[in-house]
């Protein structure tokens, strides 16, 4: 079978063709469903009814209202390719004629009315992809070709009575449930008896109300009369009382007189039964009541989750299969490039709870203040936006391991009260860089107190200096071949900072940069000594013998 080439000049493919127009009128009339209510139900009949149309259009509207973006594929990350032409296709035009939130739009509206929909691949001569075009679902549907193949028939752009073949390979179909993977499943064709009951329900209302909501009474006549007294004072009755003379009382002549009738919707259950036609095709497409009108269950504290589930349990299915669809037909097979739909919008919360999580971002290290706004669509603050923060008390461990030790041994002393030595004192400025920022930090932070004593210093500095402490520590222990379970004190790190508040007060945020240098150095210094003199001290009491003034040999 030859296929036609879809980028003939010629060839008109939206549904405003005569084909099309007949197309559609004929689907009102035909492929009909015939259900319990009575009423003839297929997809243009269902989407007349006010729930199923709001249904559909709040899945339609919400994928067509997300980004779909091209990314490249990076060994650590990804990276936009909006160099790419296809990323122009998917996020800003597929064609010359519609928007890309309006393509992708009426593709969800088919998925969720129809079950399937179609998008035509439009090729150059050299077979390179230049846009895609939306089909109608009612006028196209897959076929199988004598070969074996999969292919797709159509009735849209030809003339009446005639149909082309698409070729796979140049077609994007996104169905949804179905019995076989090619074709899916209609959902109103397979809810017809709950949604032919809700149109039924509906025109009964519509006939209801038009008749004034109840019937006004009934006449009775005091003696007997005739039928055309009869026909008569019926006429008479309705021209009195119908149209815009409802609700007027009316003067009867003769010997009439007038019985009430007392008749409510809630007799007769009609607004309970549309309550019920309302859920049952809110759990059809799978929307949230309050998305398509009933706000009987709505509190302000579900309808932030019932928001958040609308986004994974209805719209995740669509966009997934749109698209693993978009990356097996239009995108390279070494998965170098990938689509995605951009939803971080719609899982936002309130904005005190998107401010909250920006602010724990920025304070554990994963945010920096350019990422923030370029979410909340502000402008970068230039390069010190692109810093990132760590907390004082946490740092890279890269940047906290220790050199290895000197293999030589350092002069001890007996007991070593001594300061440390040259090779000792070479150590300090390893730690440097690892805590330099985290005490500017910390310096930071108290230069912004007024009240600088013990107490106030100790939760602020003590992160850092535990740090410290601890590398040191695993020092000694290796160096004076101390068990693993030996600590020094915890006066060490009490009396650096009782040193260091003596001077907080003379802090100012001016100087904040000389001063955590210089305090730094000297808490190093005082943290480094007083653990050695301990470690030392614990090795003359566990085995006086062994220590020895190397420089008496």
């Amino acid at each position: 079978m030859k296929l036609r080439n879809p980028f003939r000049r010629d060839e008109k493919r939206n549904s405003l063709n005569p084909a099309g127009l007949f197309s559609a009128a004929w689907d009102v009339l035909s492929n009909t469903h015939g259900t319990s209510s009575g009423e003839p139900i297929n997809e243009s009949i269902a989407l007349q009814h006010v729930t199923v149309y709001a249904a559909v259009r709040v899945i339609a509207e919400s994928v067509g209202s997300m980004t779909i973006r091209l990314y490249k594929r990076l060994p650590k990350g990804r990276e936009e390719a909006i160099n790419n032409p296809i990323h122009r296709m998917l996020s800003v035009s597929p064609n010359g004629e519609m928007s890309a939130p309006v393509m992708w739009e009426s593709l969800a509206g088919g998925m969720a009315l129809q079950g399937n929909s179609y998008a035509e691949l439009l090729r150059s001569a050299q077979g390179a992809i230049v846009g895609l075009y939306p089909l109608d679902p009612r006028m196209t549907e897959p076929v199988r070709l004598p070969n074996g193949k999969l292919a797709y028939k159509t009735t849209v752009g030809v003339t009446s009575g005639q149909s082309r073949i698409i070729a796979s390979a140049d077609m994007l179909h996104f169905p949804l449930f179905s019995w076989d993977g090619l074709k899916g499943l209609s959902p109103i064709g397979q809810a017809r008896n709950s949604v032919g009951l809700a149109i039924a329900s509906e025109k009964y209302g519509a006939k209801f109300f038009g008749n004034n909501s109840i019937p006004p009474g009934y006449l009775s006549p005091v003696g007997a009369v005739s039928e055309e007294d009869l026909n008569n004072m019926r006429d008479f009755w309705e021209r009195a009382n119908s149209a815009a003379n409802q609700g007027r009382i009316g003067v009867l002549p003769s010997d009439w007189k007038l019985i009430q009738l007392a008749l409510s919707p809630e007799d007769s259950q009609f607004l309970q039964t549309q309550q019920f036609s309302r859920t049952a095709i809110a759990s059809l497409f799978r929307v949230p009541p309050n998305m398509i009108g009933d706000t009987s269950r709505l509190s302000n504290n579900n309808h932030e989750q019932q928001s958040l589930s609308f986004v994974t349990d209805t719209l995740r299915p669509y966009l997934v299969r749109i698209e693993k669809e978009i990356q097996r037909k239009m995108l390279p097979e070494d998965g170098s490039l990938f689509v995605e739909f951009d939803v971080s919008e719609r899982l936002r919360g309130d904005f005190a709870s998107t401010m909250a999580g920006f602010a724990t971002g920025r304070q554990w290290g994963w945010y920096n203040a350019n990422s923030i706004l370029e979410q909340l669509g502000e402008n970068p603050i230039g390069p010190e936006g692109d810093i990132y923060w760590a907390p004082v008390n946490m740092t890279n461990a890269a940047n906290l391991i220790a050199p290895a030790p000197d293999p030589a041994p350092l002069p001890l002393l007996d007991p070593p009260t001594d300061p440390p030595t040259e090779s000792q004192r070479s150590m300090f400025n390893s730690y440097l860089p690892a805590f330099t920022g985290l005490f500017q930090d910390a310096v930071g932070r108290v230069t912004m107190r007024s009240k600088r004593d013990i107490d106030s210093l100790t939760p602020i500095l003590s992160p850092v200096l535990e740090s410290i402490c601890q590398i040191v520590v695993a020092e000694a222990r290796c160096q004076f071949g101390l068990a693993d379970g030996w600590n020094p004190s915890e006066k060490i790190i009490k009396d650096c900072i009782k040193s260091v508040s003596s001077r907080a007060q003379e802090w100012t945020a001016e100087a904040k940069v000389q001063t955590s240098s210089s305090e730094l150095n000297k808490a190093i210094r005082s943290i480094h000594l007083n653990i050695y003199r301990e470690a030392g001290a614990a090795v003359a009491l566990t085995n006086p013998p062994k220590l020895r003034n190397t420089n008496d040999e």
